[in-house]
């Protein structure tokens, strides 16, 4: 049967042009990297394989620095994508997670396949279709290749196959356990974060170097905020049930480590490593049925609205709305969520080119207030034109070009710089003269960066 298998997985592949594997450093990625380079080389097409990583704090150290050593063994041609800003994107940790993080990852590296006329494949085994992975929609809506899956490869068959593949040393990944994105560590609904992935990250492989074969370190939030946006959280160790009792006599040594990585508290799972076992808390999650508006809607006239059970909710939500209080940071929480896979349709396709006219049209707004001294509604036009500003600064961190953080450091900077009578030890005696020294600043700043 395997033999079959491996036969039509060879047949597959052949059947490629070029073929460009999305390399995780996992098992199953190794193996279909490994096998293919063995398949073109027989056919004398060495270079018509080649692999792409992809990186950023959701992936493991480890996985990344594996599949970068095998394409050197291999001798394959191998590039890494950053794909850090999906974390952004998947910030609020929705049950469909996986699904935006692939479409937009694989997304990314789908276009540079198509840049060198390449099939992309990935990892997919026929194993993964039993579980719940809405990623795999995702994959099949891209058109991304799955190679083992089409030739019917299990994950304990693919193991098998991996034992018998003397190339590049990969026959070493058959007894690697299995494994999966950081993200998976964190329950659906609450929040991810680069911290948290960091210290689970630290934490199982430190007790990888202890000699533990498959754990994970589950990260979950506890009640109630700390300073700034950090929240506590503690671990949830998850270990073969053979290896419980050599982790509860390194039980101080482990929880001093953890703590030192930020979890507050340190818990051993009783049930032990269980694949998947993350999912097993979807159920009951299903978010409530919205109220549907109807799609003949003219804006403006609640008339064609679908009658009372929506114009309840607006003034429910209106009311809520009115009694909130928002600082600056929430208001860049807000504009990040409208962007997200499941926010506002109109914010997520926006473009720093497509919202050119509204930058100037807010402007003007103010500007009209002003004229009339209407406080409320210069208040009110400002808060448009930071609308403005945060929402370019969003498009701007999603593309990994720079984020509002940023452009407040800029501004602090410029404004420094600018002001040596305010922040400095030279005195001006009039406005001319402060107008001056900022000109004089300005040409020499102009100066410094040629």
């Amino acid at each position: 049967m395997l033999d079959n298998k491996l036969k039509k997985l060879e047949e597959i592949i052949k059947g490629y042009g070029q073929m460009l594997v999305a390399l995780s450093g996992g098992v199953d990625s190794s193996f279909l990297l490994a096998f293919a380079c063995k398949v073109f080389d027989e056919e004398g097409r060495p270079d018509a394989v080649a692999a792409l990583t992809a990186s950023g704090p959701q992936f493991a150290g480890d996985e990344q620095a594996y599949a970068e050593k095998l394409c050197d063994r291999l001798g394959i041609a191998h590039k890494k994508v950053d794909v850090g800003h999906v974390v952004g994107m998947i910030k609020r940790n929705p049950i469909d997670r996986c699904y935006h993080c692939k479409r937009e990852m694989f997304g990314i590296l789908k276009e540079r396949a198509d840049m060198v006329g390449s099939v992309l494949c990935d990892g997919t085994n026929a194993d993964d279709m039993a579980d719940y992975r809405p990623g795999n929609r995702a994959i099949e809506e891209l058109g991304i290749a799955s190679p083992l899956k089409e030739a019917g490869l299990t994950k304990d068959e693919i193991r098998q196959a991996l034992a018998g593949l003397d190339v590049g040393g990969v026959k070493e990944m058959a007894e690697k356990p299995a494994f999966a994105c950081l993200a998976t560590r964190i329950p659906y609904g609450e929040t991810i974060t680069e911290q948290k992935m960091k210290a689970i990250d630290e934490a199982e492989n430190f007790l990888k170097s202890e000699g533990f074969s498959q754990v994970r370190v589950r990260c979950h939030e506890i009640a109630g905020k700390v300073s700034g946006n950090d929240t506590r959280f503690m671990a949830r160790i998850e270990c073969l049930p053979g290896e419980m009792g050599r982790m509860m006599e390194m039980a101080k040594g482990t929880e001093e480590k953890l703590q030192s990585l930020g979890f507050e508290f340190v818990t051993l799972d009783l049930g032990g490593y269980e694949k998947g076992k993350m999912n097993s808390m979807i159920e009951g999650m299903e978010e409530p049925d919205r109220i549907k508006v109807s799609e003949t809607v003219v804006r403006g006239n609640a008339a064609n609205v679908e009658t009372a059970d929506v114009m309840a909710e607006i003034d429910r939500f209106l009311k809520e709305t009115r009694e909130q209080d928002y600082s600056f940071s929430d208001f860049v929480d807000i504009i990040e969520k409208l962007r997200q896979p499941d926010g506002c349709p109109w914010d997520r396709e926006q473009t720093h080119e497509s919202l050119k006219k509204h930058m100037v049209e807010e402007a003007n707004e103010a500007l009209d207030a002003i004229d009339e001294k209407d406080w409320d509604h210069l208040c009110e036009e400002l808060g448009d034109v930071l609308l403005q500003i945060v929402l370019h600064s969003q498009i701007a961190a999603e593309a990994g070009e720079f984020t509002i953080d940023d452009v407040v450091q800029c501004v602090s900077e410029k404004m420094i710089r600018r002001h040596p009578h305010v922040f400095g030890n030279i005195d001006v005696s009039s406005v001319d003269e402060g107008l001056d020294l900022w000109e004089e600043i300005k040409k020499r700043e102009k100066t410094a960066t040629k």
